[in-house]
């Protein structure tokens, strides 16, 4: 006998079942790349959509180095 059937059935409802619908319908990786798809969607739209950072707050890289200012 399987552990599943000596525990008992487990209680099902309607969130369950729906959250098992792709599985049962063998549309798991279906759901998986939709999913991924949006979620890339919605992070490319913040990044094109965001204000510039001003120069006056970027982040500063390297180590500080002396460099002439143009004149």
């Amino acid at each position: 006998m399987s552990p599943r059937a000596a525990r008992g059935r487990s209680v099902e409802g309607p969130v369950t079942r729906l959250l098992s619908l792709p599985a049962r319908l063998h549309l798991r990786w279906l759901v998986i790349l939709v999913v991924m798809a949006a979620a890339a969607a919605v992070y490319g739209r913040t990044l094109l959509t965001a204000s510039p950072m001003p120069p006056s707050r970027a982040p500063q890289t390297g180590t500080a180095t002396y460099s002439p200012s143009p004149r």
